[in-house]
């Protein structure tokens, strides 16, 4: 009876302890405590495969996730140690904010933080002019950013993402499929990656005041919502947009993408499609869509390309070797040199070093755009962007244009000058006329007309044949 019960007690202590263990490990979500969100979807960001959405393409406001555009496009077109410019009408935008002040130059890492981490809109704001040299203009850089990406359904224009009467151009209007565009370009750049990833983060800003950035994204470790694997991306709200949410995880080698539209429980629903997500088989077809490649081509990344060319074509090979850049793959939240502004950073979810960078002469990107090289690739941009294979396509087709009529030119020429010698032998008669016809070699001109012509014999019958002359024209 003793040795019976002893054993029923560890049966049920061996059951027990694995159960334990995997509720420790990872925790069941709680159903979410808000309707379906209006739209959503759910993305594997290694394959790009869509997993699962509802209305993945219906335009709607995405409040501060259209920031991620933002960031995207500024970090294409400013060097890492870009200063930015404070402007009167960024200093004026609303809380969220860094209360930024006009006049001041911030560096590009810490704008950047500032966008990603807590939602400011004075930074979104100073970054777009610093980009374009004005929201119009940085208007266009979005949409032509988001036409190279593939995005399919968007109208991007506020670069905060401001919706109301005061927004520029009504603000944008996003779909959650090209949300998941961007989030998968931005995963692939590791400073807005690391970014998104922090925590915490202490710096130290243009002003002297010491800044501490907590971020709003409670799914990261130490926050309200803590999801096991949590590396990012970005919060968002405003009245229209209702709640947003973009939210990263990566899990034994997997990452996954949730966009989370208009619900107020986004963290809930983040939880629950990202469990989904990476409960889904890696060979499933999903909805059978995917989301476009990453595309994004960071400033640094197109420099650095550029300088191994240089050395390559110089014979270099040594330097060719060190300044040779390594690819990322998406989800990857590896830091790089001012990746992170300078200051001491807090996080679990990646592994972010901070680095103090002290260039010789920053670039100052003002209101015009960066002093430097405002709206162009980086000095010299890398040899095999597609710009540049578009470009060299175009002088080849212009260079052929103008060799095939330079040849068209030739020939016809030659052809005028053929006809102008017939003419003049013709003139001088040195172009005799057998069976009616000029002798071969001839090219061009009817025949000369004799003016003696003979007359066919008369067609009475016994008739002999008999010949007539006509003499006309006095010859």
């Amino acid at each position: 009876m003793v040795r019976s019960r002893a054993s029923a007690a560890l049966a049920v202590v061996l059951v027990a302890v694995p159960l334990l263990a995997a509720a420790t490990a990872a925790p069941a979500a709680a159903a979410p405590a808000s309707p379906e969100p209006a739209a959503w979807i759910v993305v594997d960001a290694d394959t790009g495969k869509v997993l699962s959405s509802k209305a993945p393409h219906d335009p709607v406001p995405p409040a501060s996730t259209a920031k991620i555009m933002t960031a995207l496009t500024a970090v294409e077109r400013l060097p890492a140690d870009a200063l930015v410019t404070i402007s009167e009408l960024a200093a004026a935008q609303p809380a969220s904010k860094m209360t930024m002040l006009p006049g001041e130059q911030w560096p590009l890492d810490q704008a950047l933080a500032s966008l990603l981490m807590v939602s400011a809109n004075d930074a979104a704001y100073a970054i777009a002019e610093a980009t374009s040299g004005s929201l119009e203009r940085f208007a266009d850089a979005l949409t032509s950013t988001a036409d190279r990406y593939g995005m399919k359904d968007s109208t991007l224009s506020d670069p905060a993402g401001f919706d109301d009467a005061t927004s520029f151009r009504g603000g944008p209007r996003m779909s959650a499929y090209d949300i998941a565009i961007a989030t998968r370009n931005a995963l692939a750049v590791p400073q807005l990656a690391a970014l998104s990833a922090l925590p915490a983060l202490d710096f130290t800003d243009p002003s002297g005041n010491a800044r501490n950035l907590v971020n709003h994204n409670k799914l990261l470790p130490g926050g309200a919502a803590a999801y096991a694997g949590a590396t990012g991306f970005k919060t968002g709200y405003t009245e229209q947009a209702g709640h947003t949410l973009v939210a990263t995880a990566t899990r034994d080698g997997r990452t996954m993408i949730a966009v989370v539209l208009n619900t107020y429980d986004t963290y809930g629903w983040a939880w629950q499609l990202l469990d989904q997500g990476f409960a889904t088989p890696a060979d499933d077809a999903g909805t059978g869509e995917k989301v476009p490649g990453v595309r994004v081509s960071p400033y640094a990344a197109r420099s650095a390309d550029q300088l191994a060319f240089l050395r390559l074509t110089r014979g270099d090979a040594a330097a060719t070797a060190a300044g040779a850049t390594t690819s990322v793959t998406p989800g990857a939240t590896a830091a790089s040199e001012g990746t992170v502004p300078s200051g001491s950073a807090s996080t679990t979810a990646a592994t972010v070093t901070s680095v103090s960078t002290s260039p010789a002469k920053p670039a100052v990107a003002t209101a015009g755009g960066s002093a430097s090289n405002r709206g162009k690739d980086p000095p010299g941009g890398t040899f095999f962007t597609l710009r540049n294979v578009g470009v060299i396509l175009i002088l080849l087709l212009a260079a052929l244009f103008v060799l095939r009529r330079r040849a068209v030119r030739r020939q016809r020429a030659r052809r005028i000058a053929r006809r102008r010698e017939t003419a003049e032998m013709m003139r001088r008669g040195g172009l005799p006329v057998v069976d009616g016809r000029y002798r071969t070699g001839t090219r061009t001109g009817p025949p000369i007309h004799s003016n003696v012509r003979v007359h066919r014999a008369d067609s009475r019958p016994g008739s002999a044949p008999r010949a007539r002359t006509d003499l006309r024209g006095g010859a």
